[in-house]
């Protein structure tokens, strides 16, 4: 009897870990993701948004995301985007429209509502 009693303990405890760790693995992954998400970014820092009627695509940058610029307007140049700095020895910031490179520069390009703008860190 006290013998089964360990066994029936020793399972519970088994069990409730079992289920402990389960729960902890799956929360972990699902706030991973959230925050990977944010403002569409995924894990390699590109940025994407949607275009907007008679919007650059700069403007709905700035909207929508925390940036740093070198020049202003048709000039502007990123530098930075939510906190990822391209290192300009080696990287720029790259901007495209419905996954084709743009060319013009993003304070230029109006952008049209069905249109996917992308933002991707590349190496030079």
């Amino acid at each position: 009897m006290k013998k089964r009693t360990i066994i029936y303990l020793v399972s519970a405890i088994l069990l409730v870990g079992i289920i402990g760790t389960t729960f902890y693995y799956f929360q972990s992954t699902k706030t991973a993701q959230t925050e990977q998400k944010v403002l569409g970014e995924n894990v390699n820092k590109d940025v994407i948004y949607k275009g907007q009627d008679g919007v650059t695509a700069l403007a709905l940058l700035e909207k929508n995301a925390k940036i740093v610029t070198s020049g202003t307007g048709d000039m502007a140049f990123v530098a930075t985007i939510n906190s990822v700095k391209a290192d300009p020895n080696s990287e720029y910031w790259q901007f495209s429209v419905d996954g084709k490179s743009a060319s013009v520069g993003a304070g230029s390009y109006i952008t049209k509502n069905n249109e996917s703008i992308s933002w991707k860190l590349v190496k030079l």
